[in-house]
């Protein structure tokens, strides 16, 4: 693996945005990496220091291959080394987001909130989720009660508010709509239960907790939808691809040997079904349970990318975020909640081969296969070793049949 860390990589970039602020750089960390339509978005947490040596943090986002379009609170810059044009802008001000500014704080957001007729007293806001340029949510905290706000490219909030209640008015256990504003701040309820994910340890028997996803999976698919879901993400293959030979060359002959199986195994799975409901980025992380019940689902979370779609996609997207967990934390019997996601994994893998869906096994292997890649292009975008045991993980995947892949035990 080279030896390239973000820091080092923007670290002209970061001192070009100090010296815009009459500061200088006295310390700075890579937060996130977010990849983008063709380039990726790097988060970094800034320590600056002014010509008066007071110092002042700031989160500060690099996006690189940004839009050609001038846009406001945006500073662009062409870095010296490479040439390469990059947007920079300083939390909140996402250029993506604008509703963000008055979101995360409490005095702009109480009075766009009391216009919405929510409850305001004793108004507390605290960021819970950011992908910058594409949504955010802060949860909100009142004397009354709690809601979060989900923050969202403007065009976007009608059609989301519309597309949580015609859910919920399908027997989907999806939050209801509070208010919504045409700046991109829809408001929802805050919903009883625990992240599945955080809760595994409490699950007993993990075919229970399958048949329980299966059954919400079919009961999303019978929702009627009116606009396709978020594109697969088997259409960034050669993206994928060329970005990770880039980041690892060392691993080019596996890297373009797993992309080539992806490309066969896709082809042999056929033509995707027309117009099935689809979440768009299901994960555990997205299903909230009963805490007393774990295999109880009580809600879902970010329908933001639901729409018409081939159910492969979510069948993938549930494997992918499975493994990556067990990646992450170390292999399938690093912790229990690795060896659970891995025993989940291979449980929900095996069902594609029983299901009636033409192809949806060739299939759902091979989006899996590009979703790892996915993840070991964010992995590697940040030095992590992690990148290669993926990029492995979706070699296997890409090539299994319907034994299992692992040996964990519940």
């Amino acid at each position: 693996m080279t030896d390239r860390s973000p820091e080092i990589l923007h670290r002209d970039v970061l001192d070009a945005v100090a010296s815009s602020l009459g500061s200088e750089v006295m310390a700075a960390h890579a937060l996130q990496i977010e990849p983008t339509g063709t380039g990726f978005t790097h988060g970094y947490r800034v320590s600056l220091r002014d010509s008066s040596g007071a110092l002042a943090d700031h989160t500060v986002f690099v996006e690189t291959s940004p839009p050609d379009a001038t846009r406001p609170g945006v500073l662009t810059l062409t870095q010296p080394d490479s040439g390469e044009r990059v947007d920079v802008w300083v939390y909140p001000a996402d250029p993506a987001l604008p509703a963000l500014r008055t979101a995360v704080y409490a005095e702009a957001a109480g009075i766009v909130l009391a216009r919405l007729g929510l409850p305001v007293d004793d108004l507390r806001v605290s960021l819970a989720a950011y992908r910058p340029g594409k949504r955010a949510v802060v949860r909100v905290d009142t004397a009354q009660t709690s809601y979060f706000l989900k923050v969202v490219r403007p065009p976007t909030a009608e059609p989301l508010q519309a597309k949580h209640t015609h859910w919920r008015n399908e027997g989907v256990p999806v939050p209801a709509v509070l208010g919504w504003s045409e700046e991109g701040l829809v408001a929802m309820e805050a919903l009883a239960g625990s992240e599945l994910i955080g809760v595994l340890d409490r699950v007993s028997n993990p075919d229970v907790l399958l048949d329980e996803i299966q059954h919400l999976v079919a009961q999303i698919a019978s929702v009627t939808s009116t606009a396709p879901a978020r594109a697969s993400l088997v259409r960034r293959l050669d993206w994928y691809e060329e970005r990770l030979i880039e980041q690892l060359p060392d691993h080019d002959g596996l890297i373009e040997t797993t992309s080539r199986t992806i490309s066969r195994r896709y082809k042999a799975g056929g033509t995707p079904p027309p117009e099935r409901t689809v979440h768009g980025d299901l994960h555990l992380a997205q299903l909230l349970v009963d805490p007393a019940a774990p295999t109880t689902i009580t809600g879902v979370l970010d329908i933001d990318t639901s729409g018409w779609g081939d159910p492969a996609d979510d069948a993938a997207a549930l494997y992918a975020h499975l493994i990556a967990t067990v990646v992450h934390d170390g292999g399938s019997r690093a912790t229990i909640r690795a060896r659970r996601c891995s025993v989940l994994a291979d449980g929900w893998r095996r069902r594609w081969f029983r299901s009636s869906e033409p192809g949806l096994a060739d299939r759902a292997h091979a989006i899996a296969a590009v979703q790892l890649l996915g993840h070991a292009l964010a992995r590697s975008a940040a030095g992590s070793p992690d990148a290669a045991i993926l990029i492995e993980r979706a070699h296997r995947m890409v090539s299994a049949d319907d034994r299992p892949l692992t040996s964990a035990t519940w």
